[in-house]
C-alpha cells in the first residue's frame, strides 16, 4: 500500500474516499420482491474487493464491511461445534448416564449450558412419566415428544449458539462491535414437520428453540450496541419461532406458494440509541430471567425481538397468495401469519397474576411506521383499523412489483381467478380510504398519520380505479403530491379549515 499513490493519503481521506463505494444492503434493496433465499445476494461487492488489497486497506475496510451483516441459520454444522460437549450427542449422554454437566471449552457462556441441564431434565422427567404408565397406558406420545425434543436440540442449539458466538468473538476480536447497523438471519425450513397448529405450545415440552431464539437476540443486542435494523427470512412457521410470536396454522395447507417470509425492524438514523439494558438491569444479562413464550394466541412473548428496542418501524413481507385463491371458499381462511399478534400488541389485553398484579407490558409503543408488502392478499387479512391511530406512516404493495411475470406463469396462478385477485386489491384500498377519508376533523380527532403510499398506484392499468378509490380521501384533508403518495395536511384542523374555504372555481 506504501508504493501506491493512495496509501500516501491521510486515513482520514481514504476513509471518505471508502465512504462513496456504499450503497443499500441487498436486504433493502430486495425487500419488496418475493421473498426467497437470494434476499441477501449481491454481485456488487467493493468492500470485500478493497479489503483483499492489502493489511492497511483490509484494516480501513472491516467496519464498513460489516456495518450489514448476515447470518444463514441452517447452515451445515460445523466440525468445531460439532465436538461441543454442551450441544452434542455425546454431552447429552453424559449429562443424562451421569446427572453431571460435561466439561465446557473455555469462553462458553453459561446460558447454554443452562439449556443443557434444561432439557436433560425435561428428558428424565418424560422418562418417569413414561415408566408410570407403562403398564396400563400407551406411552408412545410421551417417547415421541422427548424424541422430538432431543432431535431439536441437538440440530439447532449448536446452530443458535455458535452461529452467533462466532459472530460476535469476531466482533470482539477486530473492535466491530460498534460498526454493526443491520444485521439479516435466514433459513429454509427448520423442522420435517409443524409439531401443533399453535407453534408456541409445542416449545413447552418439544420444541427448544423458541428459547434459543430470545437467547439469540438478547445476545447478539447486547453486544451490537449499534444494531439499528434486523431483518429475518424464513417460512412463516419458522419466523414466528425467531421473532417468538404466537400463530395460528389452521389454513397453512391452502398456501402452497408462500415459502417465506420476511419481517424487518428498524430505528431511525436520527434517532439516538441508548445503551441496551439488561432484563434485570443488572451489569450482565441474566438469561434465566428471559421469558420466550407468547402467554396466548395473538400475542407476543415478553422477550420477543420485537420487545427488545423501541423499534420505529415495521416491514412484512409475506409474498404470494395465489395458491390459495384456488381453494374453496378462499377468504374463510389466513395465512400463518405475524400480522395478527403485531396488532394484538397495540391494543393488548392485560394479563394478571393470581395477586391480580398485571404481568403484561404494552410492546410497540413506539411503532410509527408499517409497509406491508404481499402479492394479492385477501382484503380480510388486511384491517389496519388497530394499527391506524399509532401510525404516522402506512406503505402498501399488493400486487407484483414491476417486472414480476408471475401472472404469466400457470403454474403459479393455479385456480385464481384474475377478477378475484384484482377484486381484493381494490377492496383493500377502499378499506383504507374509508377509514382515512372523513369530512369530520376536529381538534380532538385530528389524525396521527401522515403519509400513506399506495404503490400499486404507479401500475398504468390500475389508476384509473384507484383514482375513483381516492378521491374522496383528498377532500378535504389528504393531498397527493406524488402518484401514489398522499399527505395529510401539516397544520391540523386550522389547516383544514382554511382548506374548506378555499375556492377552486376562480
Amino acid at each position: 500500500m506504501d508504493g501506491c499513490y493512495i496509501g500516501r493519503l491521510p486515513e482520514e481521506l481514504i476513509l471518505h474516499i471508502l465512504q462513496y463505494l456504499d450503497s443499500l444492503p441487498p436486504s433493502e434493496l430486495k425487500i419488496r420482491h418475493e421473498p426467497s433465499l437470494t434476499l441477501t445476494e449481491s454481485g456488487d461487492t467493493p468492500y470485500k474487493a478493497v479489503s483483499c488489497v492489502s493489511r492497511s486497506l483490509r484494516r480501513l475496510t472491516l467496519p464498513l464491511l460489516f456495518r450489514h451483516s448476515r447470518l444463514r441459520l441452517d447452515q451445515s454444522l460445523k466440525h468445531t461445534w460439532a465436538k461441543c460437549l454442551i450441544c452434542n450427542s455425546g454431552g447429552l449422554s453424559f449429562r443424562l448416564q451421569t446427572g453431571k454437566t460435561p466439561p465446557a471449552a473455555h469462553g462458553v457462556d453459561q446460558y447454554h449450558v443452562n439449556v443443557l441441564n434444561d432439557v436433560a431434565t425435561r428428558l428424565e422427567e418424560s422418562k418417569e412419566q413414561k415408566d408410570a404408565i407403562a403398564n396400563f397406558a400407551d406411552a408412545s406420545p410421551i417417547e415421541r415428544q422427548a424424541s422430538q425434543m432431543r432431535e431439536n436440540f441437538l440440530d439447532w442449539s449448536p446452530r443458535f449458539y455458535h452461529g452467533l458466538k462466532d459472530f460476535t468473538d469476531f466482533l470482539a476480536s477486530r473492535n466491530l462491535s460498534s460498526s454493526v447497523q443491520s444485521y439479516v438471519i435466514s433459513t429454509d425450513k427448520m423442522l420435517s414437520k409443524k409439531l401443533d397448529r399453535f407453534p408456541h405450545l409445542a416449545a413447552t415440552d418439544r420444541d427448544i428453540r423458541y428459547r434459543c431464539s430470545v437467547e439469540f437476540w438478547t445476545h447478539l443486542l447486547s453486544v451490537a450496541n449499534n444494531l439499528r435494523r434486523v431483518t429475518i427470512l424464513a417460512p412463516p412457521i419458522d419466523l414466528a419461532c425467531l421473532t417468538n410470536c404466537a400463530i395460528d396454522t389452521f389454513g397453512d395447507w391452502a398456501f402452497g406458494d408462500m415459502d417465506f417470509h420476511v419481517l424487518t425492524v428498524s430505528l431511525p438514523l436520527n434517532t439516538p440509541l441508548q445503551p441496551f439494558v439488561p432484563p434485570n438491569a443488572d451489569e450482565s444479562v441474566d438469561y434465566t430471567t428471559l421469558d420466550p413464550l407468547p402467554h396466548r394466541y395473538p400475542g407476543l412473548a415478553p422477550h420477543s425481538i420485537l420487545n427488545l428496542r423501541p423499534w420505529h418501524s415495521i416491514q412484512i413481507n409475506e409474498g404470494a397468495f395465489l395458491k390459495a385463491y384456488g381453494t374453496y371458499e378462499y377468504f374463510e381462511r389466513g395465512p400463518p401469519s405475524l400480522i395478527y399478534s403485531i396488532k394484538d400488541c397495540l391494543a393488548p389485553r392485560p394479563i394478571y397474576s393470581a395477586h391480580a398484579q398485571r404481568i403484561s407490558t404494552v410492546p410497540l409503543q413506539n411503532l410509527r411506521s408499517f409497509t406491508y408488502t404481499g402479492i394479492f392478499p385477501f382484503a380480510n387479512h388486511l384491517d389496519f383499523r388497530e394499527l391506524l391511530p399509532q401510525l404516522e406512516e402506512l406503505d402498501l404493495q399488493l400486487a407484483p412489483e414491476p417486472g414480476s411475470n408471475i401472472l404469466q406463469e400457470p403454474a403459479r396462478v393455479g385456480k385464481a381467478q384474475m377478477e378475484d385477485l384484482w377484486s381484493e386489491l381494490i377492496t383493500v384500498y377502499q378499506h383504507v380510504a374509508a377509514l382515512l377519508g372523513t369530512f369530520h376533523i376536529t381538534a380532538r380527532n385530528v389524525p396521527r398519520l401522515k403519509k400513506f403510499v399506495c404503490r400499486d398506484s404507479k401500475i398504468a392499468n390500475l389508476q384509473e380505479e384507484l383514482d375513483e378509490v381516492f378521491v374522496p380521501l383528498c377532500l378535504p384533508v389528504w393531498a397527493e403530491y406524488e402518484v401514489g403518495v398522499f399527505s395529510r395536511l401539516k397544520g391540523g384542523i386550522d389547516e383544514v379549515e382554511e382548506y374548506r374555504n378555499i375556492s377552486w372555481a376562480d
